[in-house]
């Protein structure tokens, strides 16, 4: 994982240091370097699970295909963005540059993640380059608008999923993915129990989105710039339902008798869509 992630964070000062005649050419070549590396996490062990572990993060055959196309995207957004950034003053470019790099850190740590409340962090902290990204270079005047829909739906969402890992903490005694598939499963049986069912799946719920907590998205996407489009499409989305994944072996004897409505929710959207 490291030798992935140390070079990406590396990127940082690369940019910073560059001459800007060289900014663009060199960030390009730097991060096609790391994306080809990248692709060394998909010679995993077959029947392991498992691989590439350290102390905090680790991989597995879901998390590697997400965690190569994160790698992949970075080099493909700065090729997208050269053309209509490159007339900026210099210190803009790099700082564009340096919020691409940093969403690429947040990702590689998310989707590594083998503790749930790192996983949180990541998950909350690709919010701040993403926002900054749509409210600095987005395209229309109401890019603002969307920053603010962005920020408050996905922070509104999240909340209630850190109280749902407390509660889970207290009552497992750990939040780590490789030890709580074999912890048993709760009872779930209260009102209490099924408000927390739902506190853990919002967020993701929120990010996916589902219909009725996706208004931020069509502002966001109309909104943002192309790279910020791309890293919106290409993995944003996908944290959320990485995210879901994860939790869904926790919540397992719950999930069958509540899912309907979402599975309503979701197929309303699909008529809505097609009516549109």
């Amino acid at each position: 994982m490291l030798k992935i992630l140390i070079p990406t964070v590396m990127l940082l000062p690369t940019i910073w240091l560059a001459p800007p005649q060289r900014l663009w050419s060199t960030s390009l070549l730097y991060s096609l370097v790391i994306a080809v590396a990248s692709l060394s996490w998909l010679n995993t062990p077959a029947g392991t699970g498992w691989g590439f572990l350290t102390p905090y993060m680790a991989t597995d055959p879901l998390s590697t295909p997400l965690l190569v196309l994160t790698c992949w995207l970075l080099p493909l957004m700065i090729l997208a963005s050269q053309n209509h950034t490159g007339s900026e003053p210099v210190n803009r470019q790099r700082m564009y540059i340096s919020l691409l790099t940093s969403l690429q850190v947040f990702l590689i740590m998310a989707f590594g993640a083998t503790e749930m409340v790192m996983f949180y962090i990541m998950f909350e902290a690709t919010l701040i380059p993403t926002l900054i990204i749509i409210t600095r270079w987005g395209n229309q005047t109401e890019r603002l608008n969307a920053g603010t829909y962005f920020l408050f739906y996905t922070l509104a969402g999240s909340l209630p999923l850190l109280i749902a890992l407390l509660i889970l903490q207290n009552s497992a005694g750990t939040l780590s993915l490789l030890t709580l598939q074999y912890t048993p499963p709760m009872g779930l049986v209260s009102y209490a129990d099924k408000l927390w069912w739902a506190g853990c799946l919002l967020a993701f719920l929120v990010k996916m989105p589902l219909y009725g907590a996706h208004l931020w998205l069509p502002k966001a996407h109309v909104e943002a710039p192309i790279a910020g489009s791309m890293i919106l499409a290409a993995v944003l989305l996908k944290l959320g339902g990485y995210g879901m994944i994860r939790m869904m072996t926790m919540l397992e004897p719950l999930t069958q008798q509540l899912s309907y409505p979402f599975i309503i929710f979701a197929l309303w959207g699909v008529v809505m869509t097609g009516l549109m």
